[in-house]
């Protein structure tokens, strides 16, 4: 089983998708890409949020632990800032104080500096035009670039979060692998085993 909790804004709450149009069940998709690479799944995303209310939200939500913790960043201007790079940071040194296992990434890489640790990041790769971008996108700009389906209100739809789950899966297995304890009760089985069961 593998547990996850994602935070962001509306590509993570999952906007336009089918299953959601205005907000599930539980007011939230569970055709995002952090939702197709869990077994069991909460979100605290909420659409049109800053990367503060984000950081803010996964704190409050890690009052247990997930297999993984799965944060997609929001542009900074969201915040009328010009960086996130506080929140990022306040947030990482938080997970990693619990010793919770995380993967961030975001829908621009606009939210991307100097000042922050890569490490623990899944960026999408490059357009494949050349003239387009030779950087490591994020989610949105990714899905544009190569053409995804984009909701009249330019959220990506289902099948630029499935080819992003399908990417960002080996991914996913190298951080819970990489953090697990040789006494954890829990037996790690890889993202397509428990996909399937």
């Amino acid at each position: 089983m593998t547990t996850v909790l994602a935070g962001g804004d509306s590509f993570i709450w999952g906007s336009e998708l089918a299953d959601s149009p205005n907000g599930g069940p539980e007011g939230y998709s569970r055709s995002t890409f952090p939702a197709l690479l869990a077994t069991e799944y909460s979100c605290v995303a909420y659409p049109g949020i800053g990367n503060a209310e984000i950081a803010h939200r996964v704190k409050l939500a890690c009052n247990k632990q997930y297999d993984i913790v799965i944060v997609c960043w929001t542009w900074p201007s969201r915040d009328n800032a010009l960086t996130s790079e506080r929140e990022i940071n306040e947030l990482e040194q938080y997970l990693k104080s619990r010793g919770q296992k995380y993967l961030f990434t975001c829908a621009d890489n606009c939210v991307i500096t100097d000042g922050l640790d890569l490490a623990n990041w899944f960026l999408f790769p490059p357009a494949t035009e050349k003239w387009l971008t030779i950087e490591p996108r994020g989610f949105y700009q990714w899905a544009v670039e190569n053409k995804y389906s984009i909701g009249p209100e330019h959220h990506p739809l289902e099948q630029a979060h499935a080819d992003a789950a399908n990417l960002m899966k080996d991914k996913i297995n190298e951080v819970v692998k990489k953090h697990l304890q040789p006494n954890n009760v829990r037996e790690y089985r890889d993202w397509e085993t428990d996909r399937k069961s």
